[in-house]
C-alpha cells in the first residue's frame, strides 16, 4: 500500500496513474471499516439513529472521489502518508453517507439541539469532519462546534 502511494506520488501526472488511484481508492474505502476509528464511530451513531443508509452504494460514489483526492494530493502535497490517505476516504464515506441520514434524529441522539438552518452542504461538511472523533461524545463536540448547536436540555424527554 505505501509503496503503491509513493508510486502514485511520484508518477502522478503519468497516464496510468487515474487506474492506480482508482485502485487505491477501492482498497482505502473499504479498509475504512477496519482501520479508520473515526469512520466506524460516526457510522455506528448513523446506525443507532435508525438511519437506512445505503451504505455499499455510497462507498462505491466516494471511490471516484477519493481516488481524485489521491491524485490531487500527488501533485500538490508530496509525499502523501497511508494514515493520510485513509482519512481522505473515511471523510468521503462520510460525505456520501450524509444526506441519507436524518439530521435532526442524530443530533437528539447525541443530545443535542436539532439545528434549524444546516443546509445539505454543511450537514455534509459537519460529518465529514466527525470522523476524526474516537468516541460518540465526541462526534456530539464535533457536530456541536461544525454546527454551532447546543445541548439538549435535560428534560426535553430522551424517553421517545
Amino acid at each position: 500500500m505505501g509503496e503503491a502511494l509513493r508510486h502514485l506520488d511520484n508518477y502522478g501526472s503519468s497516464p496510468e496513474a487515474p487506474v492506480l488511484a482508482e485502485a487505491l481508492a477501492r482498497f482505502l474505502v473499504a479498509r475504512c471499516e477496519s482501520h479508520h476509528a473515526g469512520w466506524r464511530v460516526v457510522r455506528q451513531v448513523v446506525v443507532d439513529s435508525a438511519a437506512d443508509a445505503p451504505w455499499e452504494k455510497c462507498a462505491r460514489r466516494a471511490v471516484p472521489l477519493v481516488a481524485a483526492d489521491l491524485l490531487s494530493l500527488s501533485e500538490t502535497e508530496g509525499r502523501t502518508p497511508l494514515h493520510r490517505a485513509q482519512h481522505v476516504a473515511a471523510r468521503r464515506r462520510a460525505e456520501e453517507i450524509a444526506p441519507h441520514v436524518d439530521q435532526a434524529r442524530v443530533l437528539k441522539d447525541l443530545g443535542l439541539e436539532p439545528a434549524a438552518d444546516v443546509d445539505e452542504d454543511r450537514w455534509r461538511e459537519a460529518i465529514a469532519g466527525a470522523v476524526k472523533a474516537r468516541s460518540r461524545e465526541q462526534v456530539a463536540r464535533a457536530l456541536e462546534d461544525s454546527l454551532d448547536v447546543g445541548r439538549a436540555s435535560a428534560a426535553s424527554g430522551q424517553d421517545d
